[in-house]
C-alpha cells in the first residue's frame, strides 16, 4: 500500500466524515419537507464514488454503481427494519438486527450481483413498493427539536460516517470495485442520524424520519448514478463529481416546484 494510497484513505475518512455530519446536524435545523431533501443529498455515495475515483480512475467508479440501485434498496429495507425494531426493542438490538439483516442482504447481493445497473434498478423499485406502505402507516410524528451545535455530535456523526467512506475505498482496491459500490450505499447517514435522534428526541419520530427519506430520496440517488456514469468519463472526476450535483440540484429544484404547485392546489 502506497504513501500515496494511504493519504488518500485519511482524507476520504476526514473529509467524508465532516460532509456527512454537518449534514444531519443541518436537516434538524429546517422544516420537514426540507428535512427529507437535505438527508437525501448525495453524501456516502457521493465521497466514495468520489474518492473511490480519486484513488483507481473515474471507469472504476462507473463500474462500481453497477451494484448500487440494489444496495440502495437494501438501505431502505435496513431503514424499516431499523425504525420497527426500535419501536419493540431498546436501542443495542435495533442497531444489531438493522445490521445484521443488511450483512446478509448485502452478502446475497454480492452472491447474486446483477448483470447491470438496469437490472438491480428493478431490484432497487421492488424493495421500495414492499418498504414504503409498511413505514408510511406506523404513527408520523414530525416533531424535531434542535440541539446546540457541539463538537461530541459531530465527532460522532464525523466518526460513524468516514469508516465508511475509508471502508469503501479500502475494499474497492482490495476486493474489487463491486465492493466499493456496495460499501458506498452503506447506510451510514440512515445509521447516525436516526442513533442520534433516538437518544435526542425519542423513538417516536424515527417513523416520520424514516419516511421523509424515501421520496424524493430514491430518485435523488439515482439522478446522482445516472449523473457519475454519464459525466466521469467525459469530464473526469471533480467536474463530474460537480456536474452530477448540478443534475442532483435542477431535478430537487424541479421537485420542489411540483410539490409546492400541488399542495397549493389541494389546500385551495
Amino acid at each position: 500500500m502506497n504513501t500515496l494510497f494511504v493519504i488518500q484513505l485519511i482524507t476520504s475518512f476526514l473529509v467524508g466524515g465532516l460532509f456527512i455530519a454537518l449534514q444531519t446536524l443541518i436537516a434538524e435545523r429546517v422544516p420537514l419537507f426540507w428535512r427529507g431533501i437535505v438527508l437525501t443529498i448525495p453524501s456516502t455515495m457521493a465521497m466514495g464514488l468520489l474518492f473511490i475515483g480519486l484513488s483507481k480512475s473515474p471507469i472504476d467508479a462507473v463500474q462500481a454503481i453497477s451494484i448500487m440501485p440494489l444496495a440502495e434498496g437494501i438501505c431502505y429495507a435496513y431503514l424499516l427494519i431499523f425504525i420497527l425494531f426500535t419501536l419493540k426493542f431498546n436501542l443495542i438490538i435495533s442497531i444489531i438486527g438493522s445490521l445484521t439483516s443488511w450483512a446478509i442482504f448485502a452478502f446475497l447481493a454480492l452472491k447474486f450481483t446483477p448483470e447491470n445497473f438496469w437490472i438491480a434498478m428493478i431490484y432497487l423499485i421492488i424493495i421500495i413498493i414492499f418498504t414504503y406502505p409498511i413505514i408510511n402507516k406506523q404513527h408520523q410524528n414530525t416533531h424535531l427539536k434542535a440541539f446546540p451545535l457541539n463538537w461530541k455530535h459531530i465527532s460522532l456523526r464525523a466518526f460513524l460516517s468516514g469508516i465508511i467512506i475509508f471502508l469503501a475505498v479500502l475494499l474497492s482496491k482490495i476486493l474489487g470495485n463491486t465492493w466499493g459500490g456496495l460499501f458506498s450505499t452503506f447506510p451510514a447517514v440512515f445509521t447516525s442520524t436516526l442513533t442520534i435522534y433516538y437518544h435526542l428526541q425519542g423513538k417516536t419520530v424515527l417513523p416520520a424520519v424514516g419516511k421523509s427519506l424515501y421520496f424524493p430520496g430514491v430518485f435523488v440517488f439515482v439522478v446522482y448514478m445516472i449523473m457519475v456514469m454519464i459525466t466521469f468519463p467525459r469530464f473526469g472526476i471533480w467536474l463530474g463529481t460537480l456536474f452530477s450535483y448540478l443534475g442532483v440540484f435542477i431535478f430537487l429544484a424541479i421537485w420542489t416546484f411540483i410539490t409546492k404547485k400541488h399542495e397549493s392546489a389541494t389546500i385551495s
